[in-house]
């Protein structure tokens, strides 16, 4: 299991990365806008529903005041997806995690962080992840029992699908991504990514 140093390790790396890019070509690239101000230079960065901040070239990421900071893992993950953003425009063509690059090599992580979590809160209550997936930003779609798409980075949507189950079959579900995911985040990234999409929508459905 990584340790708090192994974070906070990736994400010196990540930073000393993005500080020798070129901002303006990382902003072409990621969808990111690079602005300036009297206090500095930063990206702003949608994200889901909110907005992040982005200081250039720090890479200290600010997030809206009351919204919940980033853990440092997912910090590393918005500093990736900067840094590694290859400007590829969306496919439309939806791929499952297997199918990213080195998928199968994390599949099981990917399973234990988004897919088991996603089909344990909502499997038997599909229509309640369409209730709490609009107050995030996300949108219905007509797949299975539910779905929901979520615009999470400029480049990166994601579609959550959920299938009831019945006498025969329990509950089950999927994640899918667009096919140029892997021009802008890893494998594991993409792992970690689903997770913050999917633990604050179990946060909701709880409240």
């Amino acid at each position: 299991m990584p340790r708090i140093d192994d974070f906070k390790n990736a994400l010196d790396l990540a930073r000393k990365a993005f500080k020798e890019k070129d901002p303006r070509q990382i902003a072409e690239k990621s969808g990111a806008a690079f602005e300036t101000d009297p206090s500095g230079a930063f990206f702003r960065l949608p994200f889901l529903d909110r907005e992040l901040s982005v200081t250039w070239p720090e890479g200290k990421i600010v997030v809206p005041e009351g919204s919940r900071e980033l853990s440092l893992q997912e910090q590393g993950l918005i500093l990736h997806y900067l840094v590694q953003a290859g400007g590829t425009p969306l496919t439309g063509k939806w791929i499952t995690f297997r199918e990213i690059p080195s998928g199968e090599f994390y599949y099981s992580a990917f399973v234990k962080r988004a897919k088991d979590p996603l089909v344990a809160a909502f499997g038997s209550h599909p229509r309640r992840l369409i209730e709490v997936g609009v107050r995030l930003g996300g949108k219905e779609r007509k797949e299975g029992d539910a779905s929901v798409f979520f615009q999470v980075l400029p480049r990166i949507p994601l579609c959550l699908i959920l299938w009831a189950g019945d006498e025969e079959f329990p509950p089950d579900g999927n994640i899918l991504f667009d096919a140029n995911i892997s021009d802008y985040l890893s494998a594991e990234d993409a792992a970690v990514l689903s997770g913050m999409v999917i633990y604050p929508l179990i946060g909701m459905a709880r409240t």
